[in-house]
């Protein structure tokens, strides 16, 4: 479960990346992801379980993740 008391504030903008804690259950970050949308549905974010880990470009390509 995402620790809600954690949560100081958050000023989502377009394109930005959350990073929840690793053990963040998989219905929660959809709740999250939900709560976010019904909120701002205009902004688009990327919601992924910590950490995070720097990568090149590379082994991003690997991933099937590409720049934009």
């Amino acid at each position: 479960m995402i620790d809600i008391e954690a949560i100081q504030r958050m000023n989502v903008q377009d394109g930005d990346l959350l990073v929840v804690p690793p053990d963040s259950d998989q219905h929660d970050m959809a709740l999250l992801c939900d709560a976010l949308y019904a909120l701002m549905p205009d902004r688009r974010v990327i919601i992924i379980r910590g950490p995070l880990q720097q990568v090149d470009v590379g082994d991003m390509n690997k991933l099937g993740w590409y720049r934009a």
